[in-house]
């Protein structure tokens, strides 16, 4: 008994000591807990009265930023500001600010506009030295009167701003009250600050006045708002002045101040409360937790009694009723783990053993079963065949993806061998080898092709591997197949895709990769030749345009069908790409027989093609190189191929060429010379030059003719004969032709403000002028200037760009047209030129080729083309104008035929931008012309 008494007060005694020390701590850690807490309350009171102040300035701010925004607006629309003399205002002397021609002084219906929108007040500054006064005004004085002539605040904050040529945007005191205000600097052109802009709006802070007056921390604290100059604009009501200003000078130390700060406003938010009330109100709140841990405490002491009892007094190893539980719970097969233990050798320790011993058997016997549920479910679900077979191959088991390949129900498989059912069907044998393999190497996997029940044969993919027992005996084979049939048609489908082109089915640039090497091994081995060859349609574009790419499709379809059957089957012909094609010509004896093999080609590729209802025809230009005599690399064979294709264009088209070494150089030379005339535009090389065009008639300029010049850095200044024909039949033609629109325009926008008005024509090429785009690509860069009347702009056609497709440039015209633009037709009668061209292309304006003015005076057939275009011209009531007047004979000539506007050198020679307005204003027509209008 002694015993059981020493172990319950070894337990119990502990745990008295800790319930007579835990109130005192307990006591402490509330009383601080609470005093966090009275100080987190202050601290969000005083961040409510922020939040207040805060809302307040930014909805007004917003409003205030649109009201200035607006002021400005209707500023800038009166005019420049600026300062003009001096005006007297109520005895003040002040600069005279002017917006335009309207003196802003006593102009009140500038700022009452903007109150009337967004209401609040409204102030216009003139700086006057380093002050600024109201002479534009709805700020009022408390009489009524608007508060014209006053100053701002010398001292203040805003000042400084505006003197610094900076905004300022915060609350200021304005004739005593609070305002939210924007104030904006007043720059005149001299970047001068010369006065102000203002907005401000008067702040009703009723809400916040009653949140303050309201708020009460504990019961003798308080919140107080400070204005910047730290005097008391908000308190609470139930504290006075007074105390809280000698409260805030002192700070004394059993009070305990939480300031936040609001920089937009410059006001300090206080709350404060006296240390000893919240120590107080703490203590208090503690002791009931400290009276719930005491009761807390008592009742641990008595369960814990409780228990030890039961522990002791049971000599059992453990407690009684627990273990009747832990038998009934086994008995009923409840035998999950609870955690339980026993002193050794007592009852409970046996019944916890043989409970583990159960629970352990059961577990494995739940763990075999779950995975032969797990085998047979993977068994029947597998998307893979799978059969089983006993030691002799006989079937034993199938499942269902099985019957689903085969065709093979369950009962058709069982008890035969697999070659019964069409597996392994191409050779009988094979089966019984992989029988062996798989015994000897216990696996054997790869393909096979198998029939099923209905006679269709597949493709697959076939795992064998036996299984054997503790004797290492086999007892079953195990064989997995799935079908890969659709899988090596997708591989085959890919392998095609991967080298034909998807169009035309011929062999594409890879495909013809390889065979050009296999080629290339053959010739070495042989001796013989080998052509390497490429071509491209010539006429294919106008196939496209006119008929649709689907008739284009069409066309290089019916190509690739005559040029296989134009070949031999150990030729190759592949599709580069578009309308290019290659052409490999294997075991030739000599080149004769390549050119008859060619140009046999060539007249099949020219045979009419039928698309539709219509007929089209076109032709190929075919460039060729011979393989050993010439013993380049497989790409340098294609690429000298290429260039005899390209030569055989320039030529005239629809030929063959074979490849010269010293063309190719001649080649190289025109590439270089073309890439480094398109690097000239993004260099900023170009620039251009304009010639005038008068009206003899009128004796006046009436239009200029942009002509664009390459400021090379190391030639110097070089004409466009000298480079565009290098380009002007390429892609580089369209962006070079729209830097020359976009520079007319943009000097046309500097002449129209400098007062100068007339047109300006501009050269088109023929590439850029076909291009089905044309129109949305001018409308954009019209766009970029809209202060440019289209009309100013006039687009100069050659009359061969013309020809190359009628139809398509006179749609081009007339929907530039639409838009304002007008065109002429340049050169005209150098070119293929005829009535019908004439009469369907409508342009407004024909220019006479200056080959013809300048010798018209000496031939006259050159004199007859002149009068016959001008009288051409009056029939087709065209504009007309004459190029290339070198002198005032040769105008008055002109005169006299009816041509009135001219250009040339005896007019003016073409001149940079910045000399044309000094031109224009000198410039003094011919006395010969102005005679020859008497």
């Amino acid at each position: 008994m002694q015993k059981k008494i020493s172990t319950i007060w070894r337990f119990l005694l502990p745990v008295l000591v800790l319930l007579t020390v835990a109130p005192f701590v307990l006591t402490g850690q509330q009383a601080s807990q609470q005093l966090g807490h009275i100080h987190a309350g202050a601290t969000e009171q005083a961040h409510t009265l922020v939040r207040l102040l805060d809302v307040t300035e930014e909805l007004v701010s917003e409003q205030a930023t649109s009201a200035m925004r607006l002021l400005k607006q209707r500023s800038q629309q009166l005019g420049t500001v600026s300062v003009d003399g001096m005006v007297q205002l109520q005895a003040q002397s002040l600069p005279n600010l002017k917006m335009g021609e309207t003196e802003i002084t006593g102009h009140f219906s500038l700022v009452d506009g903007v109150s009337d929108l967004f209401g609040g007040t409204a102030t216009i500054f003139v700086r006057s030295g380093d002050s600024f006064v109201r002479i534009a005004t709805n700020v009022k004085h408390d009489n009524g009167t608007r508060a014209v002539g006053t100053l701002l605040n010398p001292k203040g904050k805003v000042i400084r701003a505006l003197l610094a040529g900076k905004e300022y945007s915060g609350v200021v005191d304005i004739l005593g009250q609070p305002y939210i205000t924007r104030y904006d600097p007043l720059i005149d052109a001299n970047g001068q600050v010369i006065g102000a802009y203002y907005i401000g709006y008067k702040v009703d802070i009723k809400v916040l006045r009653d949140t303050v007056q309201n708020m009460r921390q504990l019961t003798t604290g308080f919140a107080v708002i400070l204005d910047e100059t730290n005097n008391i604009r908000f308190l609470s009501s139930h504290v006075t002045a007074a105390k809280v200003m000698n409260l805030l000078q002192n700070t004394p130390d059993n009070w305990e101040f939480v300031t936040e700060r609001v920089p937009t406003w410059g006001f300090n938010v206080i709350v404060a409360y006296p240390l000893s009330e919240a120590r107080a109100v703490s203590l208090a709140n503690a002791w009931f937790v400290v009276f719930a841990g005491v009761l807390l405490g008592t009742l641990l002491i008595v369960i814990i009694l409780w228990q030890l009892r039961r522990l002791i007094l049971n000599p059992i190893g453990g407690d009684p009723a627990l273990a009747i539980d832990v038998v009934k719970r086994i008995a009923a097969g409840d035998l999950a783990q609870d955690g339980l233990n026993a002193k050794p050798d007592t009852l409970m320790a046996s019944v916890l053993e043989m409970r583990q011993k159960l629970r352990e058997s059961i577990d494995t016997l739940r763990q075999n079963a779950e995975r032969m549920r797990l085998s047979a479910s993977v068994f029947d679900h597998a998307h893979d065949g799978i059969f089983i077979t006993d030691a002799h191959a006989n079937i034993v088991e199938v499942n269902y993806a099985f019957t689903q390949i085969t065709g093979y129900s369950r009962d058709d498989a069982l008890g035969r061998v697999p070659q019964d059912l069409g597996f392994v069907t191409y050779d009988d044998s094979m089966l019984d080898m992989l029988w062996l393999q798989a015994e000897s190497n216990s696996e054997w996997r790869g393909e096979t092709w198998s029939r099923r029940k209905d006679g269709d044969v597949y493709a697959a993919w076939l795992d064998i591997f036996c299984v054997r027992d503790e004797a290492n005996q086999i007892r079953n084979f195990v064989g997995l197949f799935s079908d890969i049939t659709q899988a090596k048609e997708q591989q085959q489908n890919l392998e095609r895709m991967a080298y034909h082109d998807p169009l035309t089915q011929l062999p594409n640039r890879a495909l013809l990769s390889d065979r050009l090497q296999q080629a290339l091994a053959r010739a070495e081995r042989s001796g013989e030749l080998l052509a390497v060859c490429c071509l491209d349609l010539d006429g294919f574009k106008p196939v496209n345009d006119t008929l649709g790419h689907e008739a284009g499709d069409y066309l290089l379809v019916q190509l690739a069908v005559r040029m296989s059957a134009c070949l031999r089957d150990s030729d190759t012909v592949a599709r580069l790409g578009g309308d290019e094609f290659a052409v490999l010509l294997c075991g030739l004896q000599n080149v004769d027989e390549c050119v008859q093999t060619l140009e046999r080609l060539l007249s099949v590729i020219k045979t009419p093609y039928s698309i539709g209802d219509k007929s089209v025809t076109v032709s190929s230009s075919i460039g060729y190189t011979i393989f050993p005599d010439d013993g380049c690399e497989p790409d340098t064979l294609l690429r000298h191929a290429d260039h005899a294709m390209y030569q055989a264009k320039l030529n005239g088209g629809s030929r063959v060429q074979q490849f010269d070494s010293h063309h190719d150089r001649q080649f190289r030379g025109l590439r270089q010379d073309r890439e480094r005339v398109e690097a000239a535009l993004p260099n900023q090389e170009f620039l251009l030059y304009y010639q005038p065009k008068v009206d003899l008639r009128q004796g006046k300029v009436v239009g200029m003719e942009a002509l664009i010049r390459w400021d090379h850095p190391e030639l110097g200044m070089r004409s466009p004969a000298t480079f565009l024909p290098l380009v002007e039949d390429t892609d580089f033609s369209i962006p070079l032709g729209e830097w020359v629109i976009r520079e007319a325009l943009g000097q046309i926008r500097v002449w129209q403000a400098a007062g100068l008005d007339f047109q300006v024509s501009v050269n088109i090429s023929a590439k850029h002028i076909v291009q089905s785009n044309f129109t949305e690509r001018l409308v954009l860069l019209l766009s970029e200037f809209p202060e440019i009347a289209p009309h100013k702009i006039e687009l100069e056609i050659t009359e061969t760009a013309a020809i190359e497709d009628v139809s398509g440039v006179a749609n081009t015209i007339n929907s530039c047209k639409q838009l304002g633009i007008s065109f002429a037709l340049d050169d005209f009668g150098v070119g293929y030129s005829s009535l019908t061209y004439l009469r369907r292309l409508p342009v407004e304006t024909i220019k006479i080729d200056q080959s013809f003015v300048r010798d018209m005076l000496q031939d006259v057939d050159d004199l007859a083309v002149v009068a016959g275009v001008i009288s051409l011209s009056r029939d087709f009531k065209r504009k007309v104008v004459a190029e290339g007047v070198e002198n005032s004979e040769q105008g008055l000539w002109l005169l006299r035929m009816g041509c009135s506007v001219v250009q040339g050198y005896g007019v003016a020679r073409p001149m940079r931008a910045d000399e044309v307005q000094q031109w224009v204003e000198s410039y003094k027509q011919a006395p010969d012309w102005t005679q020859g209008l008497v």
